[in-house]
């Protein structure tokens, strides 16, 4: 019986691997730098976090096949800095309409990086998380199951 788990588990672990191999592999374009657009700047603005800290939001938007898209990044206070005078100082550097340059994945025009085209590691980040969660999921009760066996057996 243990045989038929351990075979499972290995059908699994081959199916999850040819899964992100293939978003993976759907995503390698980006890298390229193939599919991009021009957003711009729609807003700033500064975010308490705690007590004394925070950080500064720039919104932006952009469009893409006639779809509009929001984002947005945050810039975190430097060291004995307000809050405000440095959302205002970045609202100088980032005035309203500053155009961005948006790098997006072309399936999922949601997805998206800014200024340059993603490092090859954050595709393959973006390939792999969903699956790995996924089988570490399946290989729990998997797991579980063979252990329940084997201590049936001993």
């Amino acid at each position: 019986m243990l045989e038929i788990i351990y075979a499972i588990q290995v059908v699994l672990a081959i199916m999850f691997a040819l899964w992100t191999y293939d978003r993976y592999a759907k995503r390698w374009p980006v890298t390229l730098g193939d599919d991009v657009v021009t957003g711009s700047v729609v807003d700033v603005g500064y975010v308490v976090v705690s007590e004394g800290g925070g950080h500064v939001i720039i919104s932006y938007d952009y469009s893409v096949s006639g779809t509009r898209y929001f984002g947005s990044f945050n810039r975190g206070l430097p060291f004995g800095a307000t809050g405000y005078e440095f959302e205002d100082q970045m609202r100088k550097e980032y005035p309203k309409g500053y155009e961005v340059t948006v790098f997006y994945y072309r399936d999922s025009p949601a997805e998206h990086w800014l200024h340059k085209p993603p490092p090859r590691w954050a595709i393959f980040w973006k390939a792999f998380w969903l699956p790995a969660l996924l089988l570490v999921l399946t290989y729990i009760p998997l797991m579980f199951i063979s252990l329940l066996i084997s201590l049936r057996a001993g």
